[in-house]
């Protein structure tokens, strides 16, 4: 054991196998030490090297980073997936992006799975990238009971790993042609902002990229994929409605094109519910009776805007 990390807060890791020293946010309470009884995960392919483990007292919930010297042929993609049924992985979701958010923003590939250990089904988040020929892996696991009390900040750790010394990327993320790039972020902030005004600035500039990758990602049916990309850059308000805008915009093109009248197609169906389902999620929990009202309304206003652009209420013909 090295110690207990105490904050929400990054912090450096120097001194790591293959040269990957790396800045990362690291969950309060949790112990820098191995969880056996969480001996799963991409750590257990062959030619991986630990990292960093942490892991919560009592609990089955764990952080992990690992590397490997050798990428291999293909895309970052390709040898996450060939990882999978290795590691006895399920994938459920997987897409390109960029984690980091600190001095630079590294493009990798995010991924969620999930792994039955004995009794105990696990929910599974990853980050895998490649960095001059090296292969690197964050990886997020917790039970599906600890999942609404832990997965939201360790995804959050694992999204804020950065590499100290990078080399950058030299295998393409995934084969749907888009290029990416370390995007380094400017050193020198001007004096009249501060934190909060620096924060916001770059993850403006982070959404609207997420915005900009999404919208192609939506044209070819990759739905999940573009809701990912968005959210992994901005999970507040902002984001989630910008990505019911990105499927509203769909939405509207797709019913141009099958004609107004008669009951939506299935594409038209799903962009609908997506569009829904997102906008409805920009609203907070209400904390008073006023509003839970003032909410509600707006919900209703959203639905009623949502779908009159298919030109009926799908719910009312349930």
């Amino acid at each position: 054991m090295w110690g207990r990390v105490m904050s929400d807060s990054r912090s450096t890791f120097h001194e790591r196998p293959l040269d990957l020293d790396f800045i990362m946010k690291v969950p309060a309470g949790f112990a820098q030490e191995r969880f056996s009884e969480l001996e799963c995960g991409i750590g257990r392919a062959s030619g991986f090297v630990a990292l960093l483990e942490l892991s919560a007292a009592g609990e089955l919930a764990g952080v992990s980073v690992v590397g490997r010297a050798n990428f291999g042929e293909g895309t970052v993609r390709d040898q996450f997936v060939a990882l999978c049924p290795e590691c006895g992985i399920t994938l459920l979701s997987i897409g390109p992006a960029y984690v980091g958010g600190l001095h630079k923003n590294h493009p990798v590939i995010l991924a969620t799975g999930l792994n039955r250990q004995g009794d105990s089904e696990l929910v599974m988040s990853f980050v895998a990238m490649e960095d001059g020929g090296r292969f690197l892996v964050a990886q997020a696991l917790c039970t599906r009971k600890l999942e609404p009390r832990f997965m939201q900040r360790l995804e959050a750790c694992i999204y804020s790993i950065e590499l100290l010394r990078h080399k950058g990327p030299t295998a393409k993320l995934d084969d749907n042609g888009g290029k990416y790039d370390i995007d380094i972020i400017e050193a020198d902030v001007p004096a009249h902002e501060d934190e909060a005004e620096v924060f916001a600035r770059k993850l403006t500039r982070a959404r609207e990229e997420a915005v900009r990758r999404a919208g192609t990602m939506i044209a070819d049916g990759r739905f999940d994929e573009a809701a990912l990309v968005v959210l992994s850059a901005d999970d507040s308000g902002q984001g989630r409605a910008a990505l019911s805008d990105l499927f509203v915009g769909a939405l509207r093109e797709q019913v141009r094109k099958d004609g107004k009248g008669g009951h939506a197609t299935p594409r038209a169906m799903e962009l609908y519910r997506r569009a829904l389902q997102h906008r409805l999620s920009t609203y907070p929990d209400p904390h008073t009776q006023e509003e839970a009202d003032r909410y509600s309304s707006g919900m209703d206003e959203d639905r009623a805007e949502i779908a009159e652009i298919l030109g009926y209420r799908p719910e009312s013909q349930a």
